[in-house]
């Protein structure tokens, strides 16, 4: 359980820093060199909603596209939340039948 919390604590992570380097990336912010392919690691992160639902979207929109992948994102959080809790109450429950 608490290796499952922490791979989901790191996801949160990974997906807040992805999103950014969007900008970041985008806009050459703190001298970096501007990267067409600063999404990928949000996209991958978005994983697998976002790609089917960014190919939906009307336009050529990056603010629109981001905030799609950071709501992909969290249903995947939201997603693993309920795994773990499902794993926990599972997990009392053969406790309170063994003992």
């Amino acid at each position: 359980m608490r290796a499952l919390r922490m791979l989901l604590q790191a996801y949160g992570v990974a997906g807040v820093l992805s999103l950014l380097i969007i900008p970041v990336s985008a806009k050459g912010w703190f001298g970096s060199e501007p990267d067409p392919l600063a999404a990928v690691f949000a996209i991958v992160l978005a994983s697998p909603w976002g790609l089917p639902l960014l190919g939906m979207l009307p336009g050529n929109s990056p603010w629109l596209a981001g905030i799609l992948l950071a709501a992909c994102m969290s249903f995947n959080l939201m997603l693993g939340i309920w795994l773990l809790r499902w794993l926990r109450r599972r997990a009392e429950r053969s406790k309170d039948r063994a003992g």
